[in-house]
């Protein structure tokens, strides 16, 4: 055995153990290779502890967050190469029942596009904190409690009013979506998206912040999209935040709850006109347009349930379908189809359904019921 330094084109520094066994009986070379998985286990071991004793002071602070990232609910193209980024940043459950992220007065969220994004100096960015669910933001007042800044491709929002989790807008922060008109999505790829929260802003001296990074997934082409919003949903709202229908919860003794409205899009972001529900059976349905199957419904239920329904309702504006109908879709004014649902309970039965609808070759929503 000798000791040598180490190769410099190795990652790190330090220097090599080099062994040689050559020749050496089988059994010793067994030994010497017990020897040295245990020697590097404990060395592991130490190095382990060590971090572990000098980490806390520069990363105690620090909570890392697991950021998701999808196309927002109101543009069919939102994650399509060469269109305006149009997706959402979700940090935390979006269950209503878990509680967001509280940001005080000053506090602030930046978010970090990679240099792919190009800013096209159009303007007109438009980046809305939410609560878990679309067109939750707080509204108070004339507007929104932040203000907005866009300096290259670093996105900051400063809060000017403190937004707890929860409060009486809702469990609170959980959400940023980009609505980035000012700017070109990049080719096709997977792109991060760093996104840091600091709750009490850069003048306070408390150090705790939350912070990571998100994927985006652009692609070459718009796929076939639902997307269930709220605003169809109300009351609350207007102003928002509008209703939950991705989180129901109703009583035994209501025949129904919320009706719902969900946009349609089909391939290359063109809007799904035409579109109605054809249940098979008590858990399964098909998006039928004219002759064609283009999405399907699921449903999931408690034990014992047997009579519950999902059928399709009219919505506002007129006509207000049944089948879809083109509108114009909320925030960006893009075609839309639009298609109105209203979900009916067993009534002799407590419990949580599941309800999955989506679209050929595209996503799929999940909604929650649960009765109680």
């Amino acid at each position: 055995m000798h000791v040598s330094p180490k190769d410099p084109r190795s990652p790190g520094c330090g220097w090599l153990i080099m062994i040689s066994t050559k020749g050496a009986p089988c059994a010793l070379r067994n030994q010497w290779g017990l020897t040295m998985k245990k020697l590097i286990t404990s060395l592991l071991s130490c190095l382990a502890v060590l971090l572990c004793a000098i980490m806390p002071a520069a990363y105690a602070a620090s909570n890392l967050l697991d950021i998701s990232v999808a196309k927002a609910p109101v543009a069919g193209d939102g994650t399509t190469a060469g269109a305006v980024p149009d997706f959402v940043l979700t940090f935390a459950d979006r269950d209503p029942a878990v509680d967001g992220i509280s940001i005080q007065n000053g506090g602030t969220v930046v978010i970090i596009l990679p240099p792919d994004f190009i800013d096209t100096g159009a303007g007109g960015e438009n980046v809305i904190i939410l609560q878990g669910w679309p067109q939750s933001p707080r509204v108070d007042g004339p507007g929104f409690p932040f203000t907005r800044s866009v300096v290259g491709n670093t996105i900051t929002l400063t809060l000017f009013k403190e937004w707890l989790a929860p409060s009486a807008f809702g469990p609170g922060p959980k959400q940023v979506h980009l609505l980035l008109n000012g700017f070109e999505s990049p080719g096709t790829g997977r792109y991060p998206i760093s996104l840091s929260i600091d709750p009490d802003g850069p003048a306070s001296d408390v150090a705790d912040t939350y912070s990571g990074v998100g994927y985006v997934q652009i692609i070459p082409r718009a796929r076939p999209a639902v997307n269930v919003v709220s605003i169809f949903s109300a009351p609350p709202g207007p102003p928002p935040p509008f209703f939950n229908p991705f989180y129901q919860i109703v009583s035994q003794d209501d025949p129904a709850a919320r009706q719902f409205g969900a946009y349609l899009w089909q391939k290359d972001a063109e809007p799904a006109v035409g579109v109605d529900l054809k249940m098979t059976n008590l858990r399964h349905g098909r998006l039928v347009q004219g002759k064609n199957t283009v999405g399907h419904v699921l449903i999931q239920a408690p034990p014992g349930a047997t009579s519950f329904s999902l059928e399709t309702v009219p919505l506002p504006p007129p006509p207000g379908g049944p089948p879809s109908f083109e509108v114009a879709a909320f925030a960006t004014g893009l075609p839309a189809g639009l298609l109105g649902f209203q979900f009916h309970h067993d009534p002799g039965v407590i419990g949580k359904y599941a309800i999955d609808i989506s679209m050929n070759g595209g996503n799929t929503e999940r909604l929650f019921v649960t009765v109680e």
